[in-house]
């Protein structure tokens, strides 16, 4: 008997944050359900990461599918709010031209797979764009803050 679709939503709100988490068979028949629930935290306005590290079994055809309604939520978004959604997958789930990407398979992308999914933008594949934070910048030398010397010690 196969896994049933379990989705637990998050919300952060200091941080405008949702994430997914996706247990169970992502199939076909499941995968309506999870994009009713895609489409309704995308009402929040907040980035969305959709969590599929632990589910038992993923169907290819489910996640393109998924993959599709994920852009469209990402351009349907007011000019304003900068929705992103991002697809996390399991480390041994590579894409393949298998129908279910299940734990443990594991196949070698050739380079035509690999340019072919490139230019679909798949998410699998390229990571979104990332704005460097302000805070993250190195510190000049001359700004690095001047700590006391003990006496008797040499600076």
């Amino acid at each position: 008997m196969e896994k049933p679709l379990r989705v637990l939503v998050r919300i952060d709100t200091r941080n405008t944050a949702a994430s997914i988490e996706v247990r169970g068979a992502l199939t076909g028949s499941s995968c309506e359900t999870l994009l009713k629930i895609l489409r309704h935290t995308a009402t929040l306005g907040a980035d969305i990461c959709v969590n599929l590290t632990r589910s038992a079994r993923i169907e290819a055809a489910a996640l393109e599918v998924l993959t599709r309604v994920a852009d469209d939520v990402e351009r349907s978004a007011p000019a304003n709010l900068q929705l992103r959604v991002r697809i996390q997958l399991p480390p041994d789930a590579l894409p393949g031209r298998a129908d279910s990407l299940a734990p443990g398979s594991r196949e070698a992308l050739d380079n035509d797979t690999a340019l072919e999914m490139i230019l679909r933008r798949d998410t699998r594949v390229l990571a979104g764009f990332h704005a460097p934070d302000p805070r993250d910048a190195a510190v000049p030398a001359a700004a690095a803050p001047q700590w006391p010397v003990l006496p008797g010690r040499r600076s």
